[in-house]
């Protein structure tokens, strides 16, 4: 299964903080954004690895611009 179609798995509020860092935000600005606390972008962060089986932001942005890259090909 590609990034873009595991990413249709996340709630809502994970997506919003998935397309904010695949935007290039860092949590603190992440947390403003959506007016919620750092530590619950934190929060919603392990909850996106763990679902799509990653370990970190990197993998997440490159991951899904591969995908892209794949589609547009």
């Amino acid at each position: 299964m590609n990034m873009i179609t595991q990413l249709q798995t996340l709630s809502k509020r994970e997506k919003q903080i998935a397309m904010k860092i695949m935007e290039g935000l860092p949590n603190k600005i992440i947390a403003a954004d959506l007016f919620i606390s750092e530590r619950t972008v934190k929060f919603h962060c392990a909850n996106i690895y763990r679902k799509l089986n990653i370990s970190n932001r990197t993998t997440l942005i490159a991951a899904y611009y591969k995908d892209l890259y794949n589609l547009a090909s």
